[in-house]
């Protein structure tokens, strides 16, 4: 469990939510004087280079080397960050240097070690998008954490889903948390589903209520998923991602290679997150299957993780290795594609290839020359 305790005493956060508004006010810029001793000490105690220092520097409203900036690189070591961590850190987010390092960086610290996190996993949430450090403590993170903790069931959990939120913008609000959590609740979905929702895609719980509420219903309506299917979550994570406008033309790019609106649904029904795939990649699928091995659409439709297989490592390079050995009969005709694109790589090679290289050498040469790495066969 997460111990809020540091040298015995209980962590009491400090209740403002930035620790220095001067860092982000936009209507103060860094005075030439100041300027120029930030790039000193980057350059000279933090090793930047000139370019990496006056970068760095102008992103500060204010540097006072007089109330030592030392002292926050020289916690950071004594935490276990190394120089570069340190450095990625300090360039992603320059305001840490006037942190109050017993007030406001050691308790935030302390929490992520409280929860099991190493300084190596640790730099994703303090050096990304999501300004870990600029949240308030006892207002914010704190009640976001045992939200989790409560849905999710241990810290290991919790810190999968923070691993998955360092580098996006951040954590959800404790009011955003708690509100779909509710709602999700309130429309039927279990409380182990709500779980698995926010360890797959736990970007879902920064939305509004009201947004993740037209999420939910246009997942129900547009795809026919309902809450308690399987296949809800990752409708709720595809249809975030796009407009109607951009659903609509997704689907008429599917249309124009002969699905109609059934075939489209069921392949949504069975992996709507074929819908987040790009255009382009769908077309480049539809374009081999269809028109090179003359796939039918109906097929297309009922297994739509054909398109979502990479085309250069995985489904030319294994079916030019399956029409070898179907030349020289040494695989039924009728084998199946499909079925060798969900073997894994090593898989694929034992069964297809090694077996084979010595009566069909050239087939080790096939498939290298699709993927350009060594197979085991060099070896």
């Amino acid at each position: 469990m997460l111990k809020l305790l540091i040298n015995g005493k209980r962590l009491i956060p400090p209740p403002h939510r930035f620790p220095n508004p001067l860092w982000y006010s936009s209507s103060r810029i860094i005075s030439p004087q100041e300027l120029n001793l930030a790039i000193d000490f980057l350059t000279k105690s933090l090793g930047f280079s000139q370019d990496q220092a006056i970068s760095t520097a102008h992103k500060l409203r204010r540097f006072n080397s007089k109330q030592n900036p030392n002292s926050v690189p020289d916690f950071f070591k004594r935490s276990g960050f190394n120089g570069s961590q340190i450095n990625s850190i300090v360039s992603s987010f320059p305001g840490v240097l006037s942190m109050n390092v017993v007030k406001t960086l050691e308790p935030k610290i302390r929490v992520l070690e409280g929860l099991g996190l190493s300084p190596d996993e640790m730099i994703r949430l303090l050096s990304g998008p999501g300004r870990f450090l600029m949240r308030s403590l006892g207002s914010s993170t704190l009640p976001v954490i045992e939200t989790m903790r409560s849905i999710l069931g241990s810290d290991e959990n919790v810190v999968r889903v923070l691993k998955k939120l360092g580098s996006s913008p951040g954590l959800p609000s404790p009011k955003c948390l708690g509100d779909n959590v509710e709602l999700l609740r309130s429309r039927g979905m279990s409380r182990e589903a709500v779980s698995k929702l926010m360890l797959m895609y736990p970007g879902l719980f920064r939305r509004k209520r009201s947004s993740l509420e037209a999420l939910i219903e246009r997942v129900e309506g547009t795809l026919g998923i309902r809450i308690d299917m399987n296949m809800f979550a990752h409708g709720l994570y595809a249809l975030g991602l796009m407009s109607d406008e951009k659903l609509d033309a997704k689907f008429g790019a599917l249309r124009s290679y002969g699905l109609d609106d059934s075939d489209i649904l069921i392949m949504a029904r069975a992996n709507p997150l074929v819908l987040a795939l790009s255009e382009l990649k769908v077309k480049s699928g539809l374009d081999y299957y269809m028109k090179e091995l003359g796939y039918h659409p109906k097929f297309i439709a009922t297994h739509p993780t054909l398109l979502g297989f990479s085309m250069e490592k995985r489904v030319r390079p294994r079916n030019a290795v399956l029409q070898v050995l179907k030349d020289k009969k040494l695989i039924p005709d009728s084998f199946g594609l499909y079925t060798a694109l969900w073997k894994t790589e090593s898989e694929f090679l034992e069964r297809f290839v090694e077996p084979f290289k010595e009566s069909v050498p050239e087939i080790c040469e096939v498939y290298k020359n699709y993927l350009r790495i060594p197979t085991k066969a060099d070896g």
